[in-house]
C-alpha cells in the first residue's frame, strides 16, 4: 500500500501514532486480562513499525507547529 501525504499531515499523523503509542503502553501495564493485553502488544508493535517509517521519511522535512497543535486538541479536546 502506498500513501501519499503533504509534510503537514505526514507531520499529524506520526504525532498521533507517537501519542497513541504511550497511551498505550499505560493501558497495557494496566490491563489484567492476558489475551487483550497480548493484543495490545501486538498493536503497539504495529503501531511502532508505522511511526519509525514515518520518522525515516519525514526526516529531511521541516515539521511545522499546527499539526501538532491540532493532534493535541483532537486528542484532548478542551484541554
Amino acid at each position: 500500500m502506498k500513501l501519499e501525504l503533504n509534510a503537514g499531515q505526514a507531520a499529524a499523523l506520526k504525532e498521533l501514532l507517537e501519542i497513541t503509542l504511550g497511551d498505550m503502553s499505560h493501558e497495557i501495564a494496566a490491563t489484567d486480562n492476558a489475551a487483550f493485553r497480548a493484543m495490545l502488544v501486538a498493536r503497539r508493535e504495529a503501531l511502532a513499525e508505522v511511526a519509525a517509517m514515518f520518522r525515516s521519511a519525514t526526516a529531511e522535512h521541516t515539521e511545522r507547529d499546527a499539526p501538532s497543535e491540532l493532534v493535541r486538541e483532537l486528542m484532548h479536546p478542551g484541554a
